[in-house]
């Protein structure tokens, strides 16, 4: 009786305990009073549409400047059709020059010349089926001096090639790992009647060779039909084999190191309509992509703050985010051909080159990682925080600070500090349609922010 006395006034006094800290509440307004009144800060909440419309990318640098000798450079050639987006075709122009520099002697003739490139990444293809199928292979020499400061998507045309082809008749590729090219006997005797002064010097045999370039045949009509295919710059190889005297001998050809290398990429986009309102287009290489107007999307938030009393100089943005949304019911397949990492480029020009780079401040921490598509919520995040912040602190905004988005990828330039640049990819392909601004789920900025009192 004594134990279970002293059990029952022990569990009243722990129920009384509890009871009275139940009774305890935060006043969550301590020390508000402390704080300057201009320091006061409330985030707040508002959505703008964003003017958005589909714009091709012209003038498109197709080699890798940004890491130019660091990593290899993908020759692109083939061509392929697509319903919505059309035909794109695409072909590669590269210099070469002799691994050797001595004498050929006297009058040797020439028994074959083979143009062997490897496949360095999957080939492009809108169809599975479209894998393997045959595709004619032209090479042509070049015509035309080759720049670092033309080196764009549209920059060489049909003028600027020899239409003779200098491979032989019949050339087939089936997209397997390795393209061996046979080239005329008539190139060959060409290469084989260089002098020694050009042999010593890269700029006079380049002023002889300009370069080669390589396309194939135009599919036919089809959904999806046609392959573009991709091979590795730095591996390529240009074997002549010839005799002399009797005896046979072989000279080995590759890319120049320091030399230029390539893609020309065109497209026939009849059935986009930039300014759909259905339909923001995305196309890979230098296709239609969403181009966002700046100019009048800080004149409707400086209307917006106006219209609220707010002063330019008290708003404070703590995120600044595009959502870009897509159809929920497509199939997984075409997700797929989807860019993983969408982030606006800005367009600059001189009297000499044309560059699209990368806004500054590119946010990539988590939960972006190397992505911003949100496949559970069928949208992209894209923040653009800090852009947005400086643009409202210019006194004029102009049309170089709109942006195309662009699919994005990142390169480790120093593996030694881990050292990375973001970079449009110019070597892929993917497509997307998002939903234009008469939809439920329109393209809007989403602004969190807050007001110095």
């Amino acid at each position: 009786m004594i134990i279970r006395g002293s059990y029952s006034c022990s569990m009243l006094l722990l129920f009384s305990t509890l009871f009275l800290c139940s009774c305890i509440t935060t006043d969550k307004t301590l020390g508000d009073r402390l704080l300057p009144t201009d320091q006061d800060l409330t985030l707040c909440f508002e959505t703008f549409d964003l003017p958005i419309e589909s714009r091709p990318t012209d003038s498109l640098q197709t080699y890798n400047s940004l890491i130019a000798y660091e990593t290899d450079m993908t020759l692109l050639f083939g061509s392929c059709q697509d319903p919505v987006f059309g035909l794109t075709k695409a072909g590669a122009a590269f210099q070469f020059f002799p691994w050797s520099n001595y004498s050929y002697g006297d009058n040797p003739e020439p028994v074959s010349l083979t143009l062997i490139l490897y496949k360095n990444q999957d080939n492009i293809v809108l169809d599975q089926s479209q894998t393997a199928i045959p595709q004619t292979i032209f090479v042509h020499e070049v015509t035309t001096d080759l720049s670092f400061n033309a080196a764009y998507n549209n920059s060489l045309q049909p003028n600027d090639w020899d239409p003779v082809p200098i491979s032989q008749p019949g050339q087939i590729y089936f997209g397997g790992d390795t393209v061996r090219i046979s080239l005329s006997l008539d190139f060959a005797r060409k290469l084989l009647a260089v002098t020694q002064e050009e042999r010593d010097s890269t700029s006079l045999f380049l002023q002889r060779f300009k370069g080669l370039y390589i396309q194939t045949e135009t599919p036919g009509n089809g959904i999806n039909t046609g392959r573009i295919n991709r091979a590795s710059y730095y591996s390529a190889q240009l074997t002549l084999k010839y005799q002399l005297d009797g005896a046979d001998s072989t000279l080995s050809y590759s890319p120049y190191t320091y030399g230029i290398a390539f893609n020309t990429i065109t497209h026939t986009n009849t059935s986009i309509d930039p300014v759909s309102s259905k339909n923001i287009y995305y196309q890979g290489l230098a296709g239609h992509k969403p181009y966002i107007d700046f100019v009048a999307l800080t004149h409707n938030i400086q209307e917006w703050a106006k219209q609220s009393q707010i002063g330019m100089d008290q708003l404070l943005i703590s995120r600044a985010e595009i959502l870009l949304s897509y159809d929920p019911a497509i199939d997984y397949t075409i997700i797929n051909q989807y860019p993983l990492l969408l982030y606006p480029y800005t367009h600059t020009y001189t009297d000499t080159t044309s560059n699209y780079q990368i806004i500054d401040n590119i946010y990539l921490a988590p939960p972006d990682g190397n992505t911003n598509i949100n496949r559970s919520k069928f949208y992209y995040s894209i923040n653009i925080t800090y852009y947005l912040q400086s643009l409202l602190k210019k006194e004029t905004v102009t049309e170089q600070d709109n942006t195309w988005l662009m699919e994005t990828a990142s390169t480790v330039i120093d593996s030694y500090s881990g050292t990375s640049i973001y970079h449009f990819s110019s070597d892929t392909y993917p497509l997307a349609l998002f939903q234009g601004s008469s939809s439920d789920a329109k393209p809007i900025l989403k602004l969190t922010y807050a007001v110095l009192k």
